[in-house]
């Protein structure tokens, strides 16, 4: 057999892949089948998507065709309060995060990202061989708009693209629109990640039409409790939508994807009225959160809670949880070793939390 004695690409040995949860594993050590573990570790939806996608899916005729994607445009256009036009369908907002680098970044130049945040950005960066210029937040995690500014205007036209989360993950606040609308005098692309927006905080979508450096990346996966279909969008001027659709990949949204998305914004009710209840849930954990001493969560308006621990770290917080079947989320980041990150669960799911945490006192 003839055999490669090195990688194409030798930059590929600093690139970690990533590696999902085990879910059987972390059910073998809480003693438990899979179904009855607590994932409040990922800020999916608990409540899932609306009962008329199950039935959409099942009466689906075609799984055997490529999909037609003009009806969606169309009904996300709506939904989003854009022209068709402006609006690209992606598989997942993952796919969008790396054709927008490869889009805007030559190899070698640099993606602006302003940890922490989302590690997909600097994931991307490195996969299309870019440098990452990292500019951190606050300690409070608020955007240093300054710091970017200087660095951005120190690189000479270097850095091309900058990634924003609002509501930010982890921490779940929306960046002020003044903030983005300094960043977008800037000479580079902003993109701004909208994943949580339903679940709070004022969209940057009016800004639109008055910057074509600005591009908006939402998802189905939060709100509309589609992860698994892996369905994204982006919002962008119509001039760029062109560019953009020219490196897509042909039939990149599978069709099952196309049919839940549609029956979801058909049936807009169901799937509002859960986005509403995680978000009353988020408030009552929140509340109850806050009366454990040696936690501290910070305020939120996306599906999910920061919290700051005092006297223990992430890690043994998380491992302690897990060995009940409760899985939430430490960081692997030094500067993040004091938080963890809590998924807003069904009401019994956030309860079962609040029993195991109390019993850590």
């Amino acid at each position: 057999m003839t055999r490669i004695e090195a990688p194409t690409h030798p930059y590929l040995d600093t690139i970690e892949p990533y590696e999902p949860p085990d879910m059987e594993a972390a059910a073998a050590r809480a003693g438990l089948r899979v179904e009855q573990l607590i994932r409040l570790d990922a800020n999916e939806n608990p409540f899932g998507p609306s009962p008329q996608v199950a039935q959409a899916l099942a009466a689906y005729p075609d799984y055997a065709f490529y999909p037609d994607y003009r009806l969606l445009h169309q009904a996300v256009a709506r939904y989003a309060g854009v022209a068709p036009e402006q609006v690209v369908l992606s598989n997942g907002a993952d796919e969008l995060i790396d054709l927008l680098i490869r889009l805007f970044v030559e190899p070698g130049q640099s993606v602006v990202v302003c940890p922490p945040t989302f590690s997909m950005y600097r994931f991307f960066a490195e996969v299309n061989r870019c440098r990452v210029l990292s500019i951190p937040r606050r300690a409070d995690f608020a955007m240093d708009v300054a710091a970017v500014e200087t660095a951005v205007q120190e690189s000479k036209g270097d850095a091309r693209l900058l990634f924003l989360v609002s509501p930010g993950n982890p921490d779940g606040q929306a960046i002020p629109l003044d903030a983005i609308r300094r960043l977008l005098e800037l000479p580079l692309v902003v993109a701004v990640d909208e994943a949580y927006i339903e679940f709070g905080g004022e969209s940057c979508k009016p800004l639109l039409s008055d910057h074509e450096n600005l591009v908006i990346i939402r998802t189905f996966s939060k709100w509309a409790g589609m992860a698994g279909l892996r369905l994204g969008y982006a919002l962008l001027a119509p001039r760029m939508t062109r560019y953009l659709e020219r490196i897509l990949p042909p039939y990149n949204v599978n069709a099952a994807a196309v049919v839940a998305a549609l029956a979801t914004l058909a049936n807009l009710e169901a799937v509002q009225a859960n986005v509403a209840r995680l978000i009353a849930e988020r408030e009552r954990l929140r509340e109850e959160l806050a009366t454990l001493p040696w936690l501290e969560p910070l305020p939120s308006q996306a599906n999910f809670i920061l919290c700051r621990l005092r006297d223990r770290s992430g890690r043994e917080v998380v491992d302690a949880l897990a060995r009940r079947g409760i899985l939430i989320r430490r960081f692997s980041d030094p500067a993040m070793a004091g938080y963890v990150r809590i998924s807003v669960g069904r009401p019994e799911q956030n309860e079962a939390l609040l029993v195991a945490l109390r019993a850590l006192d």
